[in-house]
């Protein structure tokens, strides 16, 4: 009895930093703010949409100054092979509290020619480690022998799938991350040892103002079985083809401002995000970062930047 309540007060504490921020949404996937930069992260059937081949590494400090918050790096790229197929490939590390997942994911898309539009589907395969440190917990039994400094780890494979109708200006974009929800066995039972299978639904279409300004809007949906659906609204507008500026919300959950610059194949971004939920409370916001080269030639903004 006493192991179970141990178990029980593990799931609590490992839950509670979520729960804190985003009871609306329910999610085991790490929150990225600037996206739509690189759509390949939400959805694989975005590998070889674009002309150049995108490298980008990212990184995300969520919720600055709580203790435990999810920190997250990413390295991806992606790009064409023989025209109508492409591959893809990131590495990433997410850590929350006392857990983490370290791991690589790589892309197979296909892409069928409609006109003057594509039709892509993607799937990719990942296999990440997930790992428990106990050391990092606390009860109120701290004889508990439960969870003296034991760190359990599990090697976990997993699936994504998605669908991209794209053009020069314009994508609608279905996909479903964890497909397969493999069970992570690190000592306690229950929902929590679960991958949840999450489904995400985004749009986006450029509109060219005058010769040097071009605005695009986009949104983006999340859902999970178990929880309610989230909601975010964007708009960037990018001037010369050099910087932009953007502004999200992400319901019942942040306002996000962003800006960037791009200039001969690279480009940088920072986002900041202020907290709408009780978390704001103990935190002053998130901060993201991301650099990027595209290899194959300048970016250019009349082209999908995903």
């Amino acid at each position: 009895m006493r192991t179970e309540l141990s178990d029980m007060r593990i799931i609590c504490i490992t839950s509670l930093i979520l729960l804190l921020a985003a009871p609306a949404f329910s999610q085991q996937l790490p929150y990225h703010s600037q996206y739509m930069f690189n759509g390949y992260l939400l959805n694989p059937a975005v590998a070889g949409s674009t002309k150049e081949l995108p490298i980008m590494l990212t990184f995300r400090n969520q919720w600055t100054g709580f203790t435990g918050a999810p920190l997250t790096m990413t390295l991806s790229a992606h790009g064409n092979f023989k025209e109508k197929m492409g591959i893809g490939g990131a590495l990433f590390h997410d850590q929350t509290g006392p857990t983490s997942r370290t791991g690589a994911m790589a892309s197979y898309a296909f892409h069928v020619p409609m006109n003057k539009t594509k039709l892509s589907f993607g799937l990719s395969a990942l296999v990440f480690q997930y790992v428990m440190d106990k050391s990092e917990l606390t009860t109120d039994a701290p004889e508990d022998n439960a969870i003296d400094g034991a760190v359990e780890k599990k090697i976990v494979p997993e699936a994504n799938f998605g669908i991209l109708f794209y053009g020069d200006k314009f994508h609608i974009g279905l996909s479903v991350p964890q497909l397969i929800q493999m069970k992570v066995d690190v000592g306690y039972s229950g929902s929590m040892n679960k991958m949840t299978r999450h489904f995400f639904a985004d749009a986006a279409y450029k509109f060219k103002v005058s010769n040097d300004f071009e605005i695009e809007p986009s949104f983006l949906f999340k859902a999970t079985e178990a929880a309610p659906m989230q909601i975010d609204i964007n708009a960037k507008v990018l001037y010369k083809e050099l910087i932009w500026l953007g502004a999200s919300y992400r319901s019942q959950e942040s306002i996000i401002a962003m800006l960037g610059l791009k200039k001969s194949g690279f480009a940088f971004g920072y986002s900041y995000d202020i907290t709408l939920t009780s978390i704001k409370k103990y935190s002053s916001g998130s901060h993201e970062i991301f650099l990027a080269y595209y290899l194959g030639g300048k970016v250019k903004t009349g082209k999908s930047m995903l």
